[in-house]
């Protein structure tokens, strides 16, 4: 079966929805008069770990949504009577992944915001009356929520009349990596900085892993020669590593991405326990040489990792990469970067060998249809860009 039935791009945009379950708003598609509203709006605050984070889009959302898909389909709710007043919003746009070694469309949910005086089943039923009457029923969506977002999680993880049926997949951790353990086998392996001349080979690179991965974007490097590419936003060529083995074989990739000029994880507030132990702590950090956590409206300092990639079985390759990527981080003068692993990727076990903060999130799809259990091939591992989720 195929994986998604997508209708022409734009044949909607224009149009706004109406559901007799909510005749006080209605659904439209976003335009570029409604960024200030969403850059706002995307930035409403989450729980997680003791701290209450704001995940910003600043200065565009609708910039920084083009790093996160192929095509961004942005829908806002909006008062029946006021089109230009933006109350809720969700990101329902794709990717091309390879799905089973084959490259499919993949829509995937994310930002799901609503201003707090309208937060109710009304204005998320009228959502999902949407994605019921315009979307394809055989529609597969995914989704990665935080664990500790528990409104998120009670909204998308539980069966509910008109909603999409939720299917839990896997689980997810997102390691935040201060410190890594130089490996024994590191000086086995050399790295380069790409150039323009390493595309084609990077590009087959990314073939030989969908053998391994599911939900692995369809990367095209040459975007990165153009150095404006909107799926590239923030990163150079110059900002991957190659890595190679003796026999001058291809073994792994890795970029470092700052997010920071388009994406911010800023501090809203700190739990009691941690606003009392924050100022030791900080001073630990600065011994120890780990991520030290900002005041208060401050933004954390750090990369995301692109594509940690290699085979998942060789843990001594990807040792060595998580390495190099840390002491590049040091260079680049940062204080860390985070990796996202499946928990059942076996790299993951190499994890207990660096000093890292640890956030845990459900991979979950939705569908009215279509089951996603006998569609994806389990023996293969789920891929996590945490730049892109």
């Amino acid at each position: 079966m195929s994986l998604n039935v997508l209708h022409t791009l734009n044949d909607n945009d224009n149009e706004v929805y109406h559901s007799q379950n909510e005749p006080n708003f209605v659904v439209r598609s976003a335009t570029a008069a409604d960024d200030k509203q969403l850059v706002k709006l995307i930035a409403e605050t989450m729980p997680s770990n003791g701290m209450t984070l704001a995940f910003e889009r600043y200065p565009s959302y609708l910039g920084a949504s083009h790093a996160q898909y192929h095509h961004p389909d942005i829908k806002l709710v909006v008062p029946e009577d006021d089109h230009s007043q933006v109350v809720a919003m969700m990101n329902l746009g794709w990717r091309n992944c390879f799905i089973n070694g084959k490259s499919e469309p993949l829509r995937y949910v994310a930002d799901l915001r609503m201003l707090p005086e309208h937060r109710g089943n009304k204005v998320m039923r009228l959502l999902m009356d949407y994605v019921y009457d315009q979307i394809p029923r055989e529609t597969i969506f995914e989704s990665v929520v935080l664990e500790d977002n528990t409104v998120a999680c009670g909204i998308l993880h539980h069966e509910r009349k008109g909603f999409p049926i939720p299917f839990h997949y896997d689980d997810i951790s997102t390691f935040t990596v201060s410190q890594a353990v130089k490996p024994a086998q590191f000086d086995q392996y050399y790295f380069q900085q790409m150039n323009a001349g390493h595309v084609s080979e990077v590009n087959a690179f990314i073939l030989s892993m969908k053998e391994h991965y599911n939900f692995l974007p369809n990367y095209d490097f040459s975007g990165l020669v153009e150095s404006s590419h909107p799926f590239w936003l923030g990163m150079k060529i110059h900002d991957f590593y190659l890595m190679y083995d003796q026999n001058h074989k291809m073994v792994g990739l890795y970029g470092l991405w700052n997010q920071k000029p388009f994406k911010q994880t800023r501090v809203v507030d700190y739990s009691f326990p941690l606003k009392v132990l924050k100022p030791f702590y900080n001073i630990y950090a600065g011994v120890r040489g780990v991520l030290s956590l900002p005041k208060v409206s401050d933004a954390f300092e750090y990369l995301m990792i692109h594509s940690a990639l290699c085979h998942p079985e060789q843990l001594d390759v990807f040792a060595s990469l998580v390495f190099h990527a840390k002491q590049q981080t040091k260079l680049r003068q940062k204080q860390a970067y985070c990796i996202t692993l499946a928990n059942n990727d076996p790299r993951i076990s190499w994890m207990s060998k660096t000093t890292s903060h640890v956030i845990q999130a459900k991979h979950y799809f939705h569908s009215f249809k279509a089951s996603p259990y006998p569609v994806f091939d389990r023996s293969k591992i789920s891929y996590f860009e945490p730049g892109r989720i």
